[in-house]
């Protein structure tokens, strides 16, 4: 089998093995203290480091630190999986006692569905860079996509964590590389932008431009109701805001503050980045709308199918979950899925138009900066 297909074949086997060891720590019942957590999770995530890096050292002449920091994260994935299915009562005696004296915040209808994103979507970016890297193709945008998606995900669930109804645990510190890594990768990957051609073209007003007017009113639409949403969940006293939490979202008010903190990172977030993408569609030309379109598609991918899936779950009150019939059903339905598929349309219009807000760079297109390259193994 070529080192292509035999690294991510390695990985993927590699990261399946999360599920013996959490049903093994569950069974053998040592995991009591918090401390104990703490430990065993720094232990196993340093073990599992040891495998990639040593089987990426065989096959590459030289190892990417994003390839090699997201074989472990697909291990740690797995984990997340099975929190979420066991949460769901789908699974048993795999990961119990990480609720008591681990991250009990997750044991709630927003971490169920933080975890079920972990474990499908984020598994599968990851591994599919992976795919690419070993196949030597630009694995960018995917890259690009995922930093915005988990990123949101920490931005949220920290907060909302510290602040809930449960105690604190040393456990939460386990997340501080997902929050620091994916920092430091999309820095890495808006760093390595591929080079721009300076265009000296001259594009029409925007009134003449009418799928950029639209985004353009898309982008003015979503800075208003995102801070009126984040009005609402500080406890605005408008009876407009009043009427928004008692017939449309009253998930708004669940005392995870999960859903305050995710409508608290559109308010403060996201609408500077509404700001920049109608700058530049008001002045065409900008080369980093298409890799920041790509991070807030990812973000909002997250961030919209966490809120709304966990609104729906049958850990959430029946007074708190969103309407299901009539006209609030319809408001609710239109403002939350134009948030998460408009943001994905916007990126294939930048992607369509290139001299306006992407990479057009000389000549060919040039892909993703592969580090390594597979060596000859006898």
């Amino acid at each position: 089998m070529k080192p292509a297909y035999r690294v991510p074949v390695y990985i993927f086997l590699l990261s399946q093995t999360s599920w013996l060891v959490s049903f093994g720590i569950n069974k053998l019942n040592l995991m009591k203290e918090q401390v104990a957590i703490f430990i065993a999770g720094i232990t196993v995530l340093t073990a599992v480091t040891i495998v990639p890096y040593f089987l990426l050292k065989r096959y590459f002449k030289r190892t990417d630190p994003l390839v090699l920091m997201l074989s472990v994260f697909c291990w740690s994935t797995m984990i997340d999986l099975g929190i979420g299915l066991e949460i769901d009562g789908i699974i048993s005696n795999f990961m119990a006692f990480y609720f008591i004296e681990g991250e009990p915040y997750l044991y709630t209808a927003y971490g169920a569905q933080v975890c079920y994103w972990d474990g499908i979507v984020h598994f599968l970016l990851q591994f599919s860079v992976i795919v690419l890297y070993c196949q030597n193709r630009s694995y960018r945008d995917i890259a690009l996509y995922w930093v915005g998606s988990i990123l949101n995900s920490m931005i949220v669930l920290l907060p909302g964590a510290i602040t809930g109804k449960d105690p604190f645990k040393l456990s939460i510190l386990l997340n501080t590389p997902y929050i620091i890594l994916p920092l430091l990768a999309g820095f890495k990957l808006l760093h390595e932008r591929p080079n721009q051609t300076t265009s000296i073209s001259k594009f029409n007003s925007i009134r003449q431009r009418p799928i950029d007017f639209l985004f353009f009113l898309y982008f003015v639409g979503a800075i208003l109701f995102s801070l009126f949403r984040g009005l609402v969940v500080m406890g605005g006293n408008a009876e407009l805001m009043k009427e928004f939490t008692k017939t449309y979202e009253p998930y708004l008010l669940d005392v995870s503050n999960f859903p305050k903190f995710q409508m608290l990172a559109y308010g403060y977030f996201y609408v500077v980045y509404y700001l920049s993408a109608a700058y530049a569609l008001l002045y065409p030309g900008q080369n980093w709308m298409t890799d920041w379109s790509i991070i807030h598609a990812g973000a909002a991918a997250q961030g919209q199918f966490s809120y709304m899936a966990a609104s729906f779950h049958h850990r959430t009150p029946a007074s708190l979950r969103p309407p299901t019939t009539g006209y609030p059903a319809f408001i609710y339905w239109t403002t939350n899925l134009m948030f998460c598929i408009v943001p994905h349309l916007f990126v294939w219009w930048c992607k369509q138009n290139e001299d306006m807000y992407g990479h057009k760079s000389r000549g060919k297109e040039k892909k993703h900066k592969i580090i390594g390259s597979p060596k000859k193994v006898k």
